[in-house]
């Protein structure tokens, strides 16, 4: 998988707060949007999205992970 690709999708699920709504923006399905966010966090060993059925929260290691994520896109 394309790794800035997963991060890309990482931010806009955080944007959006939602999975539904970040694959909306990024036009994709929400299964490929759950499944790039699941390889970056396999990816990092690590669960970034706490995950609810009616909310998302970033983890702590999800906090730390995001400005690393914002600072790849003013690149």
């Amino acid at each position: 998988m394309d790794r800035f690709l997963e991060m890309q999708v990482f931010n806009a699920v955080v944007d959006e707060g939602s999975f539904v709504k970040a694959a909306e923006s990024l036009n994709l399905s929400k299964a490929a949007v759950s499944r790039h966010v699941q390889d970056l966090e396999t990816r990092l060993g690590v669960r970034l999205i706490q995950r609810t059925t009616r909310r998302l929260s970033l983890t702590s290691d999800g906090q730390i992970f995001l400005p690393g994520v914002n600072l790849c896109w003013k690149i």
